[in-house]
């Protein structure tokens, strides 16, 4: 059986090299080709491209790349076209993707969408009925996402979150009192925005005796993140698969929005969360949002659990409510109690193993 992928960002991979070896678990004669990155090609997936470091989020961020993508949806058209694999799967990455998903079912290639489009946070809803007539089934992670496909479509499952996989094996850790962990992200403009950011937060708490973890999510982000570490800091930068244990070690950490306030979550560890966009992007993106927060374990509890600093940051009410967060202990205990909720609703371990036998069960002939 021949599997293709379409893989455009870090966390993709991640979740994309994950199922690639959950499924290798029940099927031997499996080959994997596609985009993808790093994680998914020492899973077995032949690269045909690796786009992760071009990963950009807004509507302007992505307009110095657009020729380049035109070019590679073109060149996947017709790998689709010669190769005829069995399955196409998509992981995130809509800009791309749902152009891609339509092409597909002209060749009449079956495609599984795995992380669909979020329309469920931002964007019209209605558009899940007309992305859902190029796709053969929608895999979605969060209970939420998956009562708002089910409004436009049968073709939708929820199984759970894969990170109850990921995570629920690690061993507890016990936590650094001096030391913070900082994950300005895995996007370009997010390093760009956020790691000045995070230098001068780290520049107050380095007086106080903290020490600071930094971990990278791919190598090929490593230069750009140097450019902009404040080298007189006390600060270990780690390789990105080392993000779960700087999770469970830090007293607390800084982090973009995305996926890691997730993670960060089923590790139960106090997080201060950043995002910072182009002002037109901003612009537009609050006329689309759906939701009052922007991290995601705040959007599944409908309240705020972790702090939110968006687009104008003022770094000195940061530091001040960092300060009153690390002094005062009824704070950590009730952001802890309330983060375990947003876990417990997120499924039970088995996630992976469910979504790979769900995919190899269905007849693609």
């Amino acid at each position: 059986m021949k599997i293709m992928f379409s893989v455009g960002e870090v966390s993709g991979d991640i979740h994309g090299a994950f199922l690639i070896k959950t499924l290798k678990k029940y099927k031997s004669n499996l080959t994997f080709f596609g985009l993808g990155g790093e994680r998914m090609k020492k899973e077995g997936l032949k690269l045909i491209d690796d786009v992760t470091r071009y990963s950009t989020i807004g509507f302007v961020e992505p307009l110095p790349y657009i020729f380049m993508f035109l070019k590679l949806l073109d060149k996947m058209e017709k790998i689709l076209e010669i190769e005829r694999p069995d399955l196409l799967i998509l992981i995130d990455f809509q800009g791309f993707n749902i152009p891609l998903s339509k092409r597909a079912k002209k060749l009449k290639i079956p495609t599984i969408y795995y992380f669909a489009p979020q329309y469920w946070l931002w964007g019209k809803e209605e558009n899940i009925k007309e992305i859902s007539k190029y796709l053969d089934w929608i895999i979605t992670v969060f209970p939420q996402e998956f009562n708002i496909y089910k409004k436009y479509t049968d073709k939708v499952s929820f199984f759970g979150h894969p990170l109850v996989d990921y995570l629920s094996t690690l061993d507890p850790q016990k936590r650094e009192d001096n030391l913070i962990g900082l994950f300005p992200g895995s996007r370009i403009q997010e390093i760009k925005s956020l790691t000045p950011l995070f230098m001068k937060i780290a520049n107050n708490f380095s007086k106080k005796g903290f020490r600071f973890l930094l971990p990278f999510a791919s190598e090929q982000f490593l230069p750009l993140l140097q450019k902009y570490i404040d080298n007189s800091l006390d600060i270990e930068i780690l390789p990105g698969k080392e993000s779960y244990k700087v999770l469970q070690m830090v007293n607390f950490a800084l982090a973009s929005s995305g996926t890691v306030t997730l993670e960060a979550s089923f590790l139960f560890c106090p997080l201060f969360v950043f995002y910072k966009i182009s002002p037109i992007t901003y612009m537009i993106g609050k006329r689309l949002i759906h939701h009052k927060y922007i991290a995601l374990p705040n959007i599944l509890a409908g309240r705020e659990i972790y702090p939110e600093y968006v687009q104008k940051i003022d770094v000195n009410k940061v530091i001040k409510d960092i300060e009153n967060f690390y002094i005062d202990s009824k704070k950590r205990e009730k952001m802890i109690l309330e983060l375990k909720e947003v876990v417990s609703s997120l499924g039970e371990r088995g996630v992976l193993d469910k979504i790979a036998q769900f995919i190899l069960s269905r007849n693609y002939a």
